[in-house]
């Protein structure tokens, strides 16, 4: 209702023309008071949708950051690129350690040379020379670190292939990779079924759903690990991890990485035939020797077998 109908008295006494001018104003007055009240709500409202949609962007901003971010960080449990394996006589375990993060460098593991043999491997699954060395020299070679005589670090690169995600040496790298995040000590089971597989590759290599199935046989069940590996989870840092390793080998007398398989022991890289057992044992004597200062004579125990 109106000022002029709703209080009457302030037309007491005023002739009719005054009254209706009054009136007129009064209402004018009221017109503008509600186009003003309205252009009020108007901004207050826009205001609420300006802020409203500032806070949905910056939580999308924030979530897009997060998993932008979260395919650069390595796995767990290979600060150094690699993952170290260990015994303590009875268990051969993985050394747990953190992830390495977006833009940190690899920490290199350290290890007293003069008492245990340290095994390096850079591997690349889809080469058939790295299937070569394993299948002639790996269960010797593991079969040092149980006792505690030898520990041995993998690092899974993508030196073969066109170094995209869809390369099967990026993938097979990345399945290690999920496996050493979730289940570390399940790697070297997996790392030996890869090897295995090696040798009857279909074009193109395993698939993600086969390369599932290869590591659940191999021990490695956990449910998060078929989600990582058929999702790439860790290509970024594969390709990351094998162009450090081009760049630089730490505690090696190879300044970069230019062929698979490339073995370090004590510091010294293997230059032999892969498949020469005899050969491997004359170089693992004499390195190890120097390393303990027991001269050529020494070497570890057991000694690998063909």
């Amino acid at each position: 209702m109106s000022p002029a109908k709703s209080d009457k008295s302030i037309y007491d006494g005023l002739p009719k023309k005054d009254r209706q001018a009054l009136a007129r104003e009064l209402a004018r007055i009221q017109r503008e008071e509600e186009r003003r009240r309205r252009r009020r709500n108007r901004i207050i409202l826009r205001s609420s949708l300006i802020v409203v949609g500032v806070a949905a962007l910056a939580v999308a901003g924030v979530t897009i950051y997060n998993t932008v971010r979260a395919t650069f960080v390595g796995p767990a449990n290979m600060l150094s690129d690699g993952i170290l394996f260990t015994g303590d006589g009875t268990n051969t375990t993985a050394t747990a350690t953190v992830a390495l993060q977006p833009g940190e460098t690899p920490v290199a593991q350290a290890l007293d040379v003069s008492k245990v043999l340290r095994i390096t491997e850079y591997i690349d699954y889809a080469s058939a020379d790295a299937a070569k060395f394993e299948t002639a020299n790996g269960a010797a070679l593991q079969s040092y670190v149980t006792p505690g005589y030898a520990s041995i670090e993998l690092h899974p690169v993508a030196l073969d292939g066109d170094g995209s995600s869809n390369s099967y040496s990026t993938r097979a790298a990345n399945a290690v990779a999920c496996v050493a995040n979730t289940t570390p000590d399940a790697v070297l089971a997996v790392h030996n079924a890869l090897i295995k597989a090696q040798s009857t590759l279909p074009e193109g290599g395993l698939t993600n759903d086969a390369l599932v199935s290869l590591v659940n046989t191999a021990g490695a069940t956990d449910a998060k690990i078929a989600s990582c590996i058929t999702g790439n989870e860790f290509d970024d840092w594969v390709k990351g991890a094998t162009d450090r390793a081009k760049a630089n080998v730490p505690n090696s007398d190879v300044t970069a990485l230019t062929t698979v398989p490339l073995i370090v022991m004590d510091g010294t890289a293997y230059t032999g035939a892969l498949d020469d057992t005899t050969a491997l044992n004359t170089f693992i004597t004499d390195v190890f020797g120097k390393a303990t200062g027991a001269g050529s004579t020494a070497t570890p125990t057991p000694t690998p077998t063909p």
